[in-house]
């Protein structure tokens, strides 16, 4: 297992999405599937464990304690992780690929392959053309996944056989 899989584990417990009804562990659990397809270290591999309780202000801030006992270097990757993504949330701030800012660290490169290729997996089944804002968001996860350098072909091999729930 994964260093800090147990805390975000017990973190999300048996919550869902609410719009697909996914557990959100699923989450995780493909996107370490997806960081061991393209070799991806241990430290983004942990640090991808506690992205979600570093990504948003009240999460980070209300769940401090639960982070003490992480690596250091793992703590930095997450918070740049967090950095890096939260410049990108909106679709309309990724109308072009050139524009979504990567940062310097190939573990957080990697670690925003996973997100977004497990995002649109996830999108792409239960929201695509459902969604209010279907057109935008397909559009989001192209070009995020274009500023990645990771083309259709690829995405479909990192995609595919995820849906673990």
């Amino acid at each position: 297992m994964y260093k800090n899989y147990d805390l975000i584990r017990n973190y999300y417990g048996d919550k869902r999405a609410k719009r697909s009804g996914v557990p959100y562990i699923n989450h995780i659990d493909e996107g370490l599937i997806i960081l061991q397809r393209i070799n991806a270290s241990q430290t983004a591999m942990s640090a991808y464990c506690i992205h979600p309780i570093v990504q948003e202000d009240a999460t980070l801030e209300s769940n401090m304690s639960l982070l003490q006992d992480v690596e250091t270097n793992v703590l930095i990757t997450a918070m740049e992780y967090r950095n890096v993504a939260n410049r990108g949330l909106s679709c309309y701030q990724v109308d072009n690929p050139e524009h979504i800012y990567l940062g310097p660290l190939k573990d957080v490169h990697d670690m925003l392959i996973a997100d977004k290729v497990q995002n649109r997996k996830d999108f792409l089944i239960y929201h695509f053309g459902k969604h209010e804002k279907s057109i935008e968001l397909d559009r989001y996860f192209k070009n995020w996944l274009r500023r990645l350098n990771i083309t259709e072909a690829e995405y479909g091999a990192l995609s595919s056989n995820l849906n673990l729930q």
